[in-house]
């Protein structure tokens, strides 16, 4: 059966996020999260998309991504996440042993200020509402860590300016509707 075209036209904003096959672990160590954000960095020097926000965990991660170019989140994601599956596998010694991540990624397209707001919070938020950190901007292998002055040479500006109080605005609970919604976009993609 053909896989669903996706919609993620150039110009448009997405919100892109995969997980470990079986909710596998991805980073399992400091040493994993650097080399993936690394390999960002190299991929993103080959595809030059603009990333306004992201996130890594364990066994997942986020993106916002706004490509310039038609084709441009399907070819850096392609890039991405076929260099990183070989990696892992030769890094653990289990060529061969199958997925490294569960599917191919889901997009979703955001459409609105609104809802671009709450996609950034979301992603950046991710590690606090799992307990990992006290706040967000404490988790090392994100955006907004970036956005504090920890360059990487990742993260962009988006579309829109975020507020000036956002630190304050990612480390409170974000409204439990606003995460509903997020997560029931992404699954029908």
């Amino acid at each position: 059966m053909p896989r669903k075209l996706r919609f993620l036209p150039a110009g448009s904003v997405h919100h892109v996020i995969n997980r470990g096959n079986d909710k596998q672990t991805l980073f399992e160590n400091t040493r994993d999260f650097e080399d993936f954000l690394a390999l960002v960095a190299w991929a993103k020097r080959r595809i030059p998309i603009r990333i306004p926000a992201y996130t890594l965990m364990r066994n997942h991660w986020h993106f916002v991504l706004w490509p310039a170019e038609e084709q441009q989140t399907q070819s850096f994601m392609h890039l991405l996440t076929t260099t990183h599956a070989i990696r892992r596998r030769r890094l653990t010694c289990t060529v061969g042993n199958g997925h490294i991540y569960q599917d191919r990624y889901h997009a979703s397209g955001i459409w609105t200020e609104r809802y671009y707001t709450n996609v950034v919070r979301y992603v950046e938020a991710n590690p606090l509402r799992a307990n990992l950190v006290s706040s967000a901007d404490k988790w090392r292998w994100s955006s907004l860590h970036e956005r504090l002055g920890h360059s990487r040479g990742i993260l962009d500006e988006g579309p829109m300016p975020l507020p000036d109080d956002w630190v304050t605005i990612v480390n409170t609970n974000q409204p439990q509707e606003s995460v509903d919604e997020i997560r029931n976009d992404l699954s029908k993609h």
